[in-house]
């Protein structure tokens, strides 16, 4: 199962629900079930992501409404998804 840590943002793939984060020690963290199709939040400055489209030569991507951090251009929503959550 994956999961999202409040602490620092990262993704992590394990078996029982984590209660602390090795990498940056903290304990009693915040911790959320990631599903297929969510998305992360921004690696620049934790905001959350915002849909883009040109929908009239198909370009879909999407921006941080934050600090305007932004993914690569998919040719549909679900590739946009996994570019927004591939990025480091």
């Amino acid at each position: 199962m994956k999961y999202i840590l409040s602490c620092c943002g990262r993704l992590v793939d394990v078996d029982n629900k984590p209660i602390w984060c090795i990498k940056c020690g903290r304990h009693d963290i915040d911790v959320k079930e990631f599903k297929e199709g969510d998305r992360l939040p921004c690696p620049f400055c934790g905001g959350v992501a915002g849909a883009e489209c040109l929908s009239s030569i198909d370009l879909y991507w999407y921006e941080c409404v934050d600090c305007g951090g932004a993914s690569g251009s998919g040719a549909d929503w679900h590739e946009a998804t996994k570019l927004w959550n591939m990025r480091k």
